[in-house]
């Protein structure tokens, strides 16, 4: 019988054997967070509801306390299938069971205590081997998604603490039985996230030394005292003063164990007769909670991605791409296949977001490839300077390394060509352009994400809200149409009623028609509003494109584009001519220009030669887009329908170019 296990050093996540098991988000997952930070201990009911609401919990926090055991051993347990409850009740709090549950934290305290027994025992090399175990438990920062500020100030400092402990540790046993320059990578990525670090800048500095960069290590200290001057207005301690003297004077003292240090030629990772480095990058972002709705989509990932460890007939390459409209997943739905998939890739697994449609410029293949280089431990001093060289250097480093590179929010295949892997390697990338280019030109296969259809759309609107408003199915059902079947305008109004519990899904539904055009899904952060995100599919369009799409978007409602709906005649939506007419251009222009459209899932293909805006799109989408900016009236009649009226607000955007060398 396998026991459930509860993963803290990273995303959290609940599995029982491969089943992933959904715990609502928000409170449900903090209080069982609690209980597993305290594993096999009874929790005080006053502490969990402190870690709940703080120190000024409401009259019935016992009572909900009670409401949230209950479904959390409706989970747990049910996915066990006996009766014996993970979550015991004791002496006025709770238990989580040590024998039916596994906590990563947990094992992970073990595993360092067993590092520390097996030094004196078995000496450093079952030493280095025990921490490493303990290493490879953390996938990312700890406690990641759960929302307790209580365990993030009391919790998470001595979990890290007790990380950084251990890091240091085995890099000071690398530093006298294995290449010192294996650990720089590793070393400079710790200071990074944390400069006042000392014992970290010793390390570093002895690493650099003893591969004959002594120079170079007698920099780093000069950095330190900098930044330990202009941070803390102190200098270095006392240990790191000794050692920079002992480097001035080439002390004989700092020389690595005899007999024991490794050759220090530095060359390419996957090139080293050792092997790989010890550091594996893990940088996939926490995934959507709860994440539901893409079944069949997973499964056809894996079959896109077979298993690289086994030879797998008729596999036929490395690069997948996920393309699909605004809002519709395609970053949750490759974060999450990914962050189930650690095992795959032992090389590591790269996460880097192009910002092809965002707020900010596009990053350059040149930027993209430096930070790829960086995130698996090249010195940001070791990147060459063209994207030639950064792009052969990128692909000798994952040269015999099962890596996944996540390459998010693409927005054009030149961008990212010269970060494609080599054979060893796979590239999962996402965007909202159908990227052509790479399909044919790079062997890239192509997954094209839907919007939900109504009952996948009701489902994670219920489970989003946690199952709390099935008596007003009807209304949960109309609230879930209104959103087109778009994962992120599901999420923004789940958001809604979740922090509006007084208003019934009902008066909600009544709200929402009365307002102006996406009112409902607007936040106050721009990189979330649905119209903020929905409008970068713009960027990039020529100047033609956008006018075109403006007109449609404005007239959406005049011209009964509902043809693209499934049954719908084929004669309804728009041709190629009359879109020619529109413009004022000719037919192969128009033909050209829809086609640009189509190609970033603006507009959809039906048959031979009609076009229209996509279903999900037609009742919001188009008022907010087609109101960004405004051209002079195209008072121009479509074959078939009706005058459009003028004049017609049409959004021009600026395209912003990639710099591609």
């Amino acid at each position: 019988m396998h026991r459930i296990d509860v993963r803290l050093l990273g995303a959290f996540e609940v599995t029982h054997g491969a089943a992933r098991l959904t715990v609502s988000a928000g409170r449900q997952q903090t209080l069982l967070a609690a209980l597993a930070l305290h594993h096999g201990q009874i929790v005080p009911v006053d502490d969990i509801a402190e870690c709940l609401w703080g120190i000024d919990p409401p009259a019935s926090a016992r009572t909900t306390i009670r409401s949230y055991i209950k479904r959390l051993r409706r989970v747990l347990d049910e996915a066990r299938g006996t009766e014996e409850s993970v979550i015991e009740a004791q002496r006025g709090g709770y238990r989580l069971s040590r024998e039916l549950v596994s906590v990563d934290t947990t094992e992970f305290r073990e595993r360092t205590e067993r590092a520390a027994a097996v030094a004196v025992t078995a000496g450093p090399d079952a030493e280095a081997a025990a921490l490493d175990s303990a290493l490879a438990l953390w996938r990312g920062p700890a406690l990641s998604g759960i929302h307790g500020p209580s365990l993030h100030r009391d919790v998470l400092p001595s979990l890290e603490e007790a990380r950084l402990r251990a890091v240091h540790r085995r890099i000071a046993i690398g530093l006298e039985l294995e290449d010192p320059g294996d650990h720089i990578p590793l070393l400079r990525r710790t200071l990074a996230l944390d400069p006042l670090q000392e014992r970290f800048w010793a390390q570093l500095m002895l690493a650099l030394y003893r591969t004959g960069r002594s120079a170079e290590a007698l920099r780093e200290y000069e950095r330190c005292r900098r930044l330990l001057g202009d941070r803390l207005g102190v200098d270095p301690g006392p240990e790191l003063r000794e050692l920079h003297q002992q480097m001035l004077v080439a002390s004989p003292g700092l020389t690595a164990s005899t007999g024991r240090a490794r050759a220090r030629t530095r060359v390419p990772v996957g090139m080293r007769a050792g092997g790989p480095s010890r550091y594996v990058p893990r940088q996939l972002p926490a995934g959507d909670v709860p994440f539901t709705g893409r079944t069949d989509e997973l499964a056809m990932i894996d079959g896109q991605l077979p298993d690289l460890r086994r030879d797998v007939p008729g596999c036929a390459g490395n690069v997948l791409l996920l393309d699909g409209p605004a809002g519709v997943g395609k970053t949750a739905l490759a974060i999450h296949w990914a962050n189930g998939r650690q095992e795959r890739y032992p090389g590591g697994q790269i996460y880097l977001d192009l910002e092809g449609f965002s707020t900010r410029d596009p990053l350059s293949p040149a930027d993209a490839l430096r930070a790829l280089l960086i995130g698996l431990g090249v010195a940001d001093d070791e990147v060459p300077g063209s994207v030639g060289e950064r792009s052969a250097l990128l692909r000798s480093e994952l040269a015999g390394r099962r890596t996944l590179l996540l390459l998010d929010n693409v927005m054009c295949p030149e961008q990212i060509r010269p970060l494609l892997p080599g054979p060893a390697g796979t590239a999962l990338v996402t965007s909202r352009n159908q990227l052509r280019g790479l399909v044919v030109r790079n062997g890239a296969r192509r997954l094209t994400l839907a919007p939900f259809d109504h009952e996948r759309s009701a489902d994670l609107l219920n489970r989003l809200l946690g199952g709390r408003r099935l008596a007003e199915r009807a209304a949960l059902d109309e609230l879930a149409a209104l959103c087109g079947g778009l994962p992120l305008a599901l999420r923004i109004l789940a958001e809604r009623a979740a922090r509006q519990p007084e208003v019934s899904l009902r008066r909600l539904v009544t709200d929402i028609r009365g307002e102006q055009p996406l009112n409902a899904f607007r936040l106050s952060e721009d990189g979330t509003d649905l119209d903020t995100v929905l409008s970068w599919s713009l960027k990039g369009l020529t100047e033609a494109a956008a006018r075109l799409y403006g007109v449609l978007a404005a007239g959406a409602s005049a011209w009964t584009l509902a043809g693209m709906a499934p049954g719908a005649e084929e004669e309804k939506g728009i041709g190629p001519a009359d879109a020619a007419a529109l413009l004022g251009v000719s037919r192969e222009e128009a033909v050209c220009l829809l086609d640009e459209l189509v190609q970033v899932h603006l507009v959809e293909r039906h048959g031979s030669d009609r076009f229209g805006l996509p279903a999900a799109c037609l009742t919001r989408v188009p008022r907010v887009l087609a109101g960004a900016l405004s051209v002079p009236a195209l008072p121009v009649s479509v074959p078939g329908s009706v005058s459009v009226p003028g004049p017609v607000p049409v959004p021009v955007p600026v395209p912003v170019p990639v710099s591609v060398p």
